[in-house]
C-alpha cells in the first residue's frame, strides 16, 4: 500500500486539510485581533499549499524512479539490428 504515492498522499493531504479547517475555525473562534486571525489563516493556507506541492513532488520522484528503472532495463535488452 506505501507504494501506491497517489493514495498514501491523498490520505495524508485530506487528513491534514481536515486538521488544518478545524484549526481555523477555532482561530476564527478565538478573542484573538482581527489581524492575528487573518495571519493565522494565511500562515495556514500557505502551508497547504507547500503540502500540495510536496506531495505532487513526492509522487513524481518516486513515478520517475520507478518508470525510468524499466525504461533504463528496456534500452538494455533492445538491439537495432539493421
Amino acid at each position: 500500500m506505501l507504494e501506491d504515492t497517489v493514495l498514501v498522499g491523498g490520505i495524508g493531504f485530506l487528513t491534514l486539510v481536515g486538521l488544518a479547517w478545524l484549526a481555523m475555525e477555532k482561530i476564527t473562534n478565538s478573542a484573538l485581533s482581527a489581524r492575528a486571525k487573518r495571519l493565522l489563516i494565511y500562515v495556514l493556507i500557505a502551508l497547504i499549499g507547500l503540502l500540495a506541492v510536496s506531495v505532487f513532488s513526492w509522487h513524481s520522484e518516486n513515478w520517475k524512479e520507478k518508470n525510468m528503472k524499466s525504461a533504463k532495463i528496456e534500452c538494455l535488452f533492445s538491439t537495432n539490428i539493421a
